[in-house]
């Protein structure tokens, strides 16, 4: 099971002062990923002045290895970059456009892509070896019209659909997943899951993140999903939340389930 689960990683301590979070964080994005039991990565960065081909290097033994990107309408070298890190590292599996769908991010979200430049990027990064990823909330499913959504979603090989509110998964979660599946047939999808709600700046409860994984466990032993992504290393205190240990006795319980599809 645990094969199927990734970290989102943030640079350490990259969270604090934001979304309600004041405690001082010092666990690595490959630290989270052994510390919640999971085995696969997803680094994003955002802004951190850090050397980004050093943070790739310290997940180098990761079996797989994603990236997360933004802003690609406007700096196309950051496809380029992951391109080139690819024949460095490996591991390097796919790039994941963050916060693609976000109305508020008029600057880098989905209007600033021509369907055609989407294109031009998955068949860069399709020679390289490497997969094209977005990131899609339950939100979005309110605020932007269906046709859209699906015209984007068809220029990339895998989505990852999130909950940024814990409410969503209590009120929801059964019927955003059925539109999210209904929109991405023949896709890839991957599940993420908080360890803190971030849309309210408050902690996330440890029965929302178990009620999660579980509904998750059955999808990936359907084969309906590929995985689940854990969010985020950079939540992992010396007084960790209870959601973040929720989810690691989860792990510690189940990760070494064996799938057979």
């Amino acid at each position: 099971m645990r094969d199927y689960f990734w970290v989102w990683g943030h640079h350490t301590n990259c969270l604090y002062g934001a979304y309600g979070l004041t405690r001082v964080n010092d666990v690595s994005p490959v630290e989270g990923v052994a510390y919640l039991g999971a085995t696969n990565l997803v680094l994003d960065i955002m802004d951190a002045p850090v050397d980004r081909r050093e943070e790739i290097g310290k997940a180098k033994d990761i079996p797989m290895l994603a990236w997360s990107v933004m802003d690609v309408a406007a700096h196309p070298e950051h496809i380029t970059d992951l391109i080139a890190y690819k024949k460095e590292f490996p591991n390097l599996t796919r790039g994941i456009f963050d916060d693609f769908l976000c109305p508020a991010n008029t600057e880098t979200n989905y209007t600033n892509y021509p369907l055609e430049m989407l294109a031009r990027y998955r068949e860069m990064l399709h020679e390289a070896g490497l997969e094209m990823w977005m990131v899609l909330y339950t939100e979005n499913f309110r605020v932007i019209d269906k046709e859209t959504i699906q015209a984007y979603v068809n220029e990339f090989d895998g989505v990852s659909l999130w909950f940024w509110n814990e409410k969503e998964v209590t009120d929801g979660y059964d019927e955003y997943v059925k539109t999210f599946f209904e929109m991405t047939e023949g896709k890839k999808r991957m599940i993420g899951c908080y360890l803190y709600d971030f849309g309210t700046e408050v902690e996330a409860t440890g029965e929302a993140v178990v009620y999660q994984l579980e509904k998750e466990r059955e999808m990936i032993k359907q084969g309906l999903i590929e995985g689940v992504v854990l969010h985020t290393n950079a939540v992992i205190m010396q007084d960790p939340f209870e959601a973040v240990e929720a989810g690691k006795k989860w792990m510690d319980e189940n990760g070494d389930e064996i799938i057979t599809r």
